[in-house]
């Protein structure tokens, strides 16, 4: 039910039957419009045009952006009725849930995450919009099509979302997520919906650069700096171990360090200054690498590895080699595996990234991640035999 009489003898009409078709049934907010068909059959076509085709961004991206403009404009109604088509189409609602609460800390893409970062600044900061966050977009490799279709789709859910509240039409299914009815695109961005259950506390811990950030946010370069000195290694040895080459990763350290210096006043300290700089570099390295005509491409499905050298190691390997020597040489062999399992390792165990951080930097599933890291430790530790096999020692010897 909502604030107007429905009219419920037009349900089968043709307007209605595009929603059965593609969402699985029709939901209410269109229903309660059936007082004038010819405006429901407008939206319809809408909805078809921009959210349904799938020309430039994928649908999976579009109803993710659907949900998060949704959410910043405290619409219980959109984001309960597009997890539910998410569901549908095979994703977890949970996932949903992250998106609608905070989508920097769902498991995205950089390109994803950026999207939903343009559609909310777009719904609920229009004054502010510049040119420079279509550049924010272009940056992370999202071409123009699909920048429009996002301008688009932002406002067509601005539409959505005011007719439902214009309509007070009640959610077609109980909302895992509710929010305070509120006014369309509210100013204050800080409020969080109220949750049905509670999503796990994903907090980051006390950032060391978190006065540095503030300085530099500011106005002050030399505290931004003071951090390009303090991260500076770990973003190098990062673009390193991406690109494989010391020359190129060096040129892409500058690249990595603008482009954060040029958006430290989006970074909200949700989580630490040191990851999202090095998820910066992450995607500025596996830009560049996407952009050779020999790669190989970090997304191939993965095939069977089995050792071919199958052979016992000494019990420590340290008692051949001092510390440093024994980095220098895993670092060695992990430079010559195929790029996609190199980088893998790289992010994982020199970087020390956790195993969900380096899977949304690669857009891998978790389980994807891990069987990408297996592989290339046992391709890497078939590298090694040579040097600490027991027979290798008694060579040696």
């Amino acid at each position: 039910m909502g604030f107007l009489v429905e009219n419920d003898s037009l349900a089968d009409s043709e307007p209605l039957k595009i929603f059965k078709q593609h969402f699985g049934f029709v939901p209410k907010v269109f229903r309660a419009q059936m007082i004038r068909p010819d405006l429901v059959e407008a939206q319809a076509k809408l909805i078809e045009a921009i959210l349904l085709k799938t020309k430039s961004l994928t649908r999976r991206q579009k109803e993710f952006i659907v949900i998060a403009v949704s959410a910043a404009n405290q619409n219980t109604y959109f984001v309960g009725l597009h997890t539910q088509i998410l569901q549908i189409l095979g994703v977890k609602a949970e996932e949903s849930d992250q998106i609608a609460v905070d989508h920097r800390r769902a498991p995205l893409t950089e390109i994803d995450r950026a999207l939903l970062e343009f559609a909310r600044k777009l719904a609920t900061n229009g004054k502010e919009f510049s040119a420079n966050d279509a550049d924010f977009l272009r940056q992370h490799g999202v071409d123009e099509p699909q920048i429009l279709e996002a301008v688009l789709l932002v406002g067509l859910t601005n539409l959505l979302n005011t007719a439902q509240m214009g309509l007070g039409v009640e959610p077609d299914f109980k909302p895992r997520l509710i929010f305070p009815l509120k006014e369309v695109n509210p100013a204050d961005d800080s409020e969080r919906p109220m949750l049905e259950r509670p999503l796990a506390d994903e907090s980051a811990s006390d950032d060391p650069d978190t006065e540095f950030v503030t300085r530099v946010q500011a106005g002050d370069t030399d505290a931004f700096e003071h951090l390009v000195r303090r991260h500076g290694r770990r973003v190098y040895r990062s673009l390193v171990g991406i690109l494989g080459s010391a020359e190129e990763a060096e040129d892409a350290m500058q690249d990595a360090f603008l482009k954060a210096y040029q958006h430290v006043a989006e970074f909200k300290g949700r989580s630490k200054f040191s990851t999202w700089l090095v998820r910066i570099a992450i995607n500025t390295g596996l830009q560049r690498l996407r952009g050779r005509t020999n790669f190989e491409s970090l997304d191939d499905e993965e095939k069977d590895f089995r050792p071919r050298r199958v052979q016992v190691w000494q019990d420590d390997p340290e008692q051949s080699y001092s510390r440093e020597e024994l980095r220098r040489l895993v670092e060695q062999e992990v430079m010559k595996l195929p790029p996609k399992y190199r980088v893998a390792l790289m992010l994982r165990d020199l970087e020390e990234l956790s195993t969900e951080e380096a899977a949304n930097a690669l857009g891998l599933t978790i389980p994807g991640m891990k069987a990408r890291v297996l592989r290339g430790r046992l391709m890497l530790r078939e590298s090694l035999v040579p040097y600490f096999s027991k027979e290798s020692a008694r060579v040696t010897a």
